[in-house]
């Protein structure tokens, strides 16, 4: 079973104290997590996945993460179906195929053969969106994962986005109130080194 348990965690940069003694527990559902910027929203995402250690404290995980990062990281070596078939396992033939699927949902089906550096930002944001579909893990961090799209792609992808999650572990980052209420009544706000649930 996946989970997420995070106990007395404390973070600090340099001389500037991020957490100080925050506890979270979380074994299904969807969590916005919201704050002003530079309260470490970010960095809780990647405290949760590996990316970065607690000080202090200690930050337990049961289950495989999909990241979907702010800002899209895709191989640029490489085309845009490769870029989303590279985190799935098994069949090649079979990981294309469904790759197909989602690149389709996301609107992106005549960008299949297209390199990263030819894409808008938009939809490199969709490919990075549609790589953590794929992969199909157990738990999903999403830092403003909707950044850069028009507002109908936006509505298409959280309505897509919101039958495929429903089963999985979400924490995403979001400054958007509405955004935060399509998905969940589960928010929480970060701010003064701790977070706190505000609904």
């Amino acid at each position: 079973m996946a989970r997420i348990s995070v106990k007395n965690m404390f973070k600090s940069y340099e001389d500037k104290d991020i957490f100080a003694d925050v506890s979270f527990d979380m074994e299904s559902g969807f969590v916005a997590l919201m704050g002003e910027s530079g309260t470490g929203k970010t960095t809780f995402l990647r405290l949760v996945s590996g990316l970065e250690k607690p000080d202090r404290g200690s930050v337990e995980v049961e289950g495989k993460i999909a990241f979907v990062f702010a800002n899209p990281n895709l191989f640029d070596s490489v085309n845009v179906l490769k870029n989303v078939t590279c985190s799935m396992d098994g069949k090649k033939s079979e990981n294309e195929e469904t790759a197909r699927e989602i690149l389709k949902k996301m609107g992106l089906e005549n960008e299949v053969m297209s390199k990263p550096s030819k894409l808008s930002t938009g939809m490199a944001q969709r490919v990075s969106i549609a790589r953590a579909v794929a992969s199909n893990r157990d738990i999903y961090l999403l830092d403003e994962p909707f950044r850069g799209l028009d507002e109908k792609t936006r509505g298409d992808i959280m309505e897509y986005l919101k039958e495929f999650l429903k089963d999985k572990i979400v924490i995403m980052v979001t400054h958007d109130p509405e955004e935060a209420a399509y998905f969940t009544n589960e928010i929480y706000k970060i701010d003064n080194k701790n977070m706190h649930k505000t609904s």
